[in-house]
């Protein structure tokens, strides 16, 4: 569960980097620093694009263990200062349980708002979606669910940060970010036993606190380079099976409970958003996780943008 927060934040974060319209205003009014911003697309120039259609997708892989990969399209409708943009998102991941593997996808519509109102930043956005369940993987073979084949996700969250220019093509942004999740997992029973493979609530709560410094480089500067450190936290980072306690003649439960485990990490990400022709953008983005009690992970995305 943590790992696709995560992935819709990535996914999210991946489609707003946004270039100034004019390079000559970016060491004036501070529009060229937007990039800073985790999910921003606010500009403050009189001839910003009023429309912009991008294109990402990602992979996320955490040390031993599965891989998580996601794919999204997004429209953006930017209002003077303030924007509006829809997402949908596909994600794929597997969760892994002893000797038994369950892939999902998630299909998963965002709606988001934000602006930048003099170099602070913020954001918020609400998603809604779907995880199908796929076959359970074991020793034994591979087999549907012989209970729930899917399940629904909800997420809302918010962003707030400042953009401080520090002269030459340099700005560095702090942030404080903030979301909550709830979805469910499919917690296959043992094969052969005959009972019926039960899930178990989800809810997450995460928050992160992050430093950001870019560059403006290139012609008319319209290419950027960035840097950031986070610290993150999550409520649910590690979440394991409570088991019923059965006896003879028992009747078998409709659910189960899960134990959730809080953790805390930092992680690093590099950026790079370059200008390949006047409407034409293409972002890149790395990250590594560090001190993760359920395994550190190492992300990479890319996004095209095109201004309509």
């Amino acid at each position: 569960m943590n790992m696709l927060v995560r992935a819709t934040m990535l996914a999210t974060a991946a489609l707003a980097a946004p270039f100034p319209s004019n390079a000559q205003d970016a060491e004036t009014d501070g529009t060229a620093a937007d990039t800073a911003s985790h999910a921003t697309d606010a500009r403050q120039t009189d001839e910003a694009p009023h429309w912009t259609i991008a294109t990402s997708t990602g992979i996320s892989n955490r040390d031993n263990g599965p891989n998580g990969s996601w794919q999204a399209i997004s429209l953006t409708r930017q209002i003077g200062q303030l924007y509006v943009r829809g997402t949908v998102m596909r994600y794929h991941g597997t969760l892994q349980q002893a000797d038994t593997a369950l892939p999902s996808d998630y299909l998963i519509g965002t709606i988001a708002a934000g602006g930048n109102f003099e170099g602070w930043v913020t954001d918020a956005w609400i998603s809604y979606g779907r995880q199908d369940y796929g076959d359970i993987s074991t020793s034994q073979g591979n087999r549907p669910s012989t209970g729930a084949t899917g399940s629904p996700y909800f997420a809302i969250g918010g962003d707030f940060g400042k953009i401080i220019p520090l002269g030459s093509g340099w700005y560095l942004t702090p942030t404080v970010n903030a979301s909550y999740a709830k979805g469910r997992l499919l917690r296959p029973a043992p094969t052969g036993t005959g009972l019926t493979d039960l899930e178990t609530e989800e809810p997450t709560w995460s928050a992160s606190t992050a430093v950001r410094l870019d560059h403006a480089f290139g012609g008319n500067k319209q290419n950027y380079g960035g840097i950031s450190l986070s610290r993150n936290w999550s409520s649910n980072a590690l979440s394991t099976v409570v088991l019923p306690q059965l006896s003879e003649g028992f009747a078998e439960p409709d659910s189960l409970e899960s134990r959730h485990y809080a953790d805390a990490w930092f992680e690093i990400t590099a950026t790079a958003n370059m200008a390949m022709t006047n409407c034409t953008y293409i972002d890149l983005f790395a990250s590594r996780s560090f001190n993760q009690i359920s395994g550190n992970t190492t992300s990479a995305g890319i996004t095209v943008r095109v201004n309509i």
